[in-house]
């Protein structure tokens, strides 16, 4: 009894009373309104005896009211119940089948609604033909047919709306989209027919019984009926239209949202799935679009974190091929001093962790100077700078990044010596055909290793070469001074070295 307690408790904190209640009123408001069409605007004699306070019909109908109530609450539990069940614990139930309930929840609950109200009328036409007569059996059975198909409608359509948050949670647990799509177009058509085209039915029908003769006296007398018919199809026919507007037009208003987000570079932009037409169809279309673009994105991050974010862009843009072509680039090559001791003094989470520090400073000195990182060496670094995308003033940015890194490093604990070099490479996609890395080639790269190495050795650790300080702008050449001539390992001829000046007071401040 305790635990039935509990039930109850949690399922009145869900949205499942609100529901009840309003399906209940639809079908309250519209019994109440077949009886007074029936009582007082049918011009057929009878119908004040049939539906008198003292008579027995009267009982029979309120009995029949209050016992299609609690049998259609309690049919309702029980058809329900599984949906019920999963909602308190979701991990417990197949998320496919409880799918396949909650959207069949408004079909279910207007066929339940609909069977009532079938045994209702079989029961008032019975009647109405033993107290009363044949034709008012048959007014009875028509009225209430045509006033049964419009609340049948009703329940559909607000049973649909006031499940969507328990749709959109069962959809998005499931795996897939329903196998059997509703057509919108089917949904507009009912809606119609049954708001607009069954008021106008009850309109031609009393209409033609009275050119029949079939109320007797005179034509003014259905005017009433007509004119509350006429007022049924207004209201049914906005609230159907009204209620089917919306279930076209707030997914929309969703879609547009989250496409706005998207649009601002939010990826995480979903939107919910509640509906089986193909507007439900649009939805799932969405999101699996956004988590396409998502997916991507994050390849493109993850991509750009191996290779740099340009090369990671152009790979993404169009599919890269093997082969290389000549670029004038600039080579900055930043090597750890003394790294193999470093290693062997320390644990290798402190070694981790202070070579990921190191590397910290040289990619954001390097990206501010419109260079990427080509590749890490183990403790060393090789940024590019003019490949793959064009850079004007190569030697100038390359060289004001040494400069940059030269003051950065200072700090760290971990020393560093940093060659620079411009010259002509092969840069392209180097390696087989399934796997292969986008890189640089020459004797730029080679010279700056070399220069890497004598920089070690170098008061301030940081050497380029003459011929590099010559190609950059008057005011990079004039924060480096030229010194003596060396021969690099590997090379013939003479390279004359250079390195940044002391900055002077004014650059300081």
């Amino acid at each position: 009894m305790g635990q039935l307690a509990r039930y109850l408790r949690w399922a009145w904190s869900t949205s499942w009373p609100v529901y009840a209640i309003v399906v209940l009123a639809v079908n309250v408001i519209g019994a109440v309104a077949v009886a007074t069409f029936l009582r007082f605007l049918v011009p057929l004699a009878g119908a004040r005896e049939l539906l008198s306070v003292d008579g027995l019909s009267l009982s029979l109908y309120l009995g029949y009211f209050i016992v299609a109530i609690v049998v259609g609450v309690s049919l309702t539990l029980y058809v329900f119940s599984p949906v019920l069940r999963w909602q308190r614990a979701p991990d417990f139930y197949d998320a496919n089948m409880a799918r396949r309930l909650v959207l069949r929840i408004p079909a279910l609950q207007a066929a339940l609604g609909g069977a009532l109200w079938a045994v209702g009328v079989v029961i008032f036409t019975v009647v109405a033909a033993v107290q009363v007569s044949s034709k008012w059996a048959l007014t009875v059975a028509v009225t209430a047919v045509l006033g049964g198909a419009l609340v049948v409608l009703m329940t559909y359509m607000a049973a649909e709306r006031l499940i969507r948050p328990v749709s959109a949670t069962a959809l998005k647990r499931s795996s897939s989209m329903p196998e059997n799509i509703s057509p919108l177009s089917r949904q507009i058509t009912v809606v119609w027919v049954m708001t607009s085209a069954v008021p106008v039915i009850g309109i031609v029908l009393m209409v033609t019984a009275q050119a029949t003769d079939f109320f007797g006296g005179n034509a003014t007398e259905i005017l009433p009926g007509v004119f509350a018919l006429s007022l049924t199809a207004l209201f049914t026919g906005f609230s159907g239209t009204r209620l089917l507007t919306m279930t076209i037009v707030d997914p929309i208003r969703e879609l547009q949202h989250a496409m706005n987000r998207v649009r601002r570079g939010d990826t995480r932009a979903r939107v919910r799935i509640y509906d089986a037409t193909e507007v439900g169809v649009l939805q799932s279309g969405f999101n699996e679009m956004i988590n396409g673009l998502q997916e991507r994105e994050q390849v493109r991050e993850l991509f750009g974190r191996y290779v740099g974010d340009e090369v990671a862009r152009r790979a993404l843009e169009k599919k890269p091929e093997l082969g290389g072509e000549n670029r004038q680039v600039g080579v900055i090559f930043v090597d750890v001093i003394g790294s193999t001791g470093f290693a062997v003094s320390r644990s290798p989470q402190e070694v981790v962790k202070a070579l990921n520090t190191f590397f910290d400073v040289v990619v954001d000195v390097v990206h501010r100077n419109r260079g990427i990182i080509n590749k890490f060496e183990g403790d060393a670094a090789l940024a590019v700078f003019g490949a793959p995308l064009p850079l004007d003033d190569i030697a100038g940015h390359c060289l004001a990044a040494a400069r940059e890194l030269k003051q950065e490093l200072d700090g760290q604990e971990l020393p560093a010596g940093i060659g620079v070099s411009v010259g002509n490479v092969v840069a392209g996609h180097i390696g087989a055909k399934d796997r292969f890395e986008y890189t640089v080639i020459g004797d730029a790269v080679n010279s700056a290793a070399r220069l890497t190495e004598l920089a070690k050795d170098t008061p301030g650790r940081v050497l380029t070469s003459a011929a590099t300080v010559r190609q950059a702008n008057e005011p990079e050449q004039a924060r480096w001074t030229m010194m003596k001539s060396v021969e690099l390992r590997g090379r013939r001829e003479m390279t004359q070295l250079a390195r940044p000046v002391r900055p002077t007071l004014a650059e300081r401040a």
